[in-house]
């Protein structure tokens, strides 16, 4: 458990006698911008729901997105499934061959060698930067502008607001401290990855979750080994046979990277014995240079080899055999180690008097006891008083009273601080049979 003592040197309240400002009673837009807030301040978020790419084709995703960008899950390009994966930036897509086929840029010959294989891909392919648009800056700036004090209705049966808005309708939960669960959408962006239109999405948080989420990750990250860079090119050269036995044969196939960055290349062959399948090899290069040649070593040892072989020196006559093999560049794989941390930082969570993560409780300045406490959140870097302090407007309007600041805790990465503002949620509820009364972030609600 997580042991806190509030210092008054942490406290960013006022001291002296000002009466709080008068704060109208909450609108639905009102609600709208405090839902925005909580949107920001989340660690982790899960959407699910569909858009419409600049092309006209109709994507489906139901993803987890970090606040630092990363992401996995599913999504459909018009009908069509693929896992997706967004780590260091870029896109990774796994879909079968009919999902390759009905991509636009990739050539027909292609899709078969990438096919369940996860392949790094340029969002422009996809037709939206998934990690830009679900961007929680980006997006908030998509909802647009109120036009209405909203009106209730239901999603799901469960009664929330609908706050219409110049670019479509958000849909708050009806209880405080609301909170976004889903957006309707039908403005385009006016920049390349927010040039989407017709976006409904239901939303979640996912903070409460970040060990599995990160877990989730690095699992994946550590499937990249082998995934595919179909947009490095690979120019074949020479091949030949060697080293041909009843145990085993090779072929050696000369290849330069005539792409722009670094990359290994893979091949994958598929050999036949008197023209019947008798086994396939896949083999790698070293690191090749944009420009360097090298080549890749292929061994075939299958017992259908051995018996080809074999048959071959003992019948008299023409035993003829080759391979046919695809070359492909591999992407260089982020590394792992660093989700992994994350994921013990959010299972285990340690403060950090040198982080730069901070924990912050907002309060009733009267005290710091359960009845005064409202809401526990994190922020980054050195101006994060500013975006708690930007929050004491809610605070004062929710209570009635006016709110001061605490740092309770630092901490050396945003998984950490999380886990943490989570474990003072939970001791919380514990103690009182309900989350603080304007917690969203961390906190799951029925």
């Amino acid at each position: 458990m997580l042991s806190v003592v509030l210092l008054c040197a942490a406290c960013t309240g006022s001291s002296d006698d000002t009466p709080p400002p008068q704060v109208a009673k909450f609108s639905a837009p009102d609600a709208l911008n405090e839902s925005t807030v909580d949107l920001k301040g989340a660690g982790a978020l899960r959407y699910n729901g569909s858009l419409t790419a600049p092309a006209g084709d109709k994507v489906t995703l139901d993803v987890t997105v970090t606040k630092a960008g990363e992401s996995s899950g599913q999504l459909t390009v018009n009908g069509l499934p693929a896992n997706i994966l967004v780590l260091d930036h870029t896109l990774y897509l796994k879909g079968g061959v009919d999902f390759w086929l009905k991509l636009s840029g990739v050539p027909d010959s292609t899709a078969p060698i990438i096919a369940d294989r996860w392949t790094k891909t340029p969002g422009v392919l996809l037709g939206v930067d998934v990690e830009r648009i679900f961007d929680t800056d980006a997006l908030a700036a998509l909802f647009g502008k109120p036009v209405g004090d909203g009106k209730k209705t239901t999603i799901a049966g469960t009664e929330v607001y609908e706050v219409e808005t110049d670019a479509g309708s958000v849909f708050l939960s009806a209880q405080a401290p609301y909170g976004i669960v889903r957006f309707d959408l039908n403005k385009t962006g006016k920049t390349d990855p927010t040039k989407v239109h017709d976006l409904a999405f239901n939303v979640s948080d996912a903070t409460s979750d970040m060990a599995a989420v990160y877990r989730d990750l690095a699992t994946k990250a550590a499937e990249l080994d082998g995934a595919y860079d179909p947009f490095i090119g690979v120019k074949q050269g020479e091949y030949k046979f060697e080293n041909c036995s009843a145990a085993s044969c090779a072929i050696v196939v000369d290849l330069t990277n005539i792409g722009r960055s670094a990359a290994r290349v893979a091949i994958k062959a598929t050999w036949k014995g008197e023209g019947a399948q008798i086994g396939s090899c896949e083999a790698r290069t070293d690191v090749l240079q944009p420009g360097q040649s090298g080549n890749a070593t292929c061994t075939l040892a299958s017992p259908e080899w051995n018996k080809f072989f074999r048959r071959a020196q003992s019948v008299p006559g023409q035993h003829p055999y080759g391979a046919e093999w695809t070359a492909m560049a591999l992407v260089t794989p982020p590394d792992p180690a660093g989700l992994r941390t994350l994921a013990s930082s959010a299972e285990t969570p340690v403060a950090n008097p040198q982080g730069d993560e901070h924990v912050f409780v907002l309060r009733d300045d009267a005290g710091s006891s359960d009845k005064q406490i409202w809401k526990y959140g994190v922020a980054s870097g050195n101006d994060w008083r500013k975006a708690a302090d930007d929050q004491l407007k809610y605070c004062q309007a929710s209570k009635g009273v006016k709110c001061a600041v605490d740092q309770v805790a630092t901490t050396g990465d945003p998984a950490s601080a999380h886990a943490l503002a989570r474990q003072l949620v939970d001791a919380y509820k514990g103690r009182t049979g309900a989350c603080p009364s304007g917690q969203w972030v961390g906190c799951a609600r029925k």
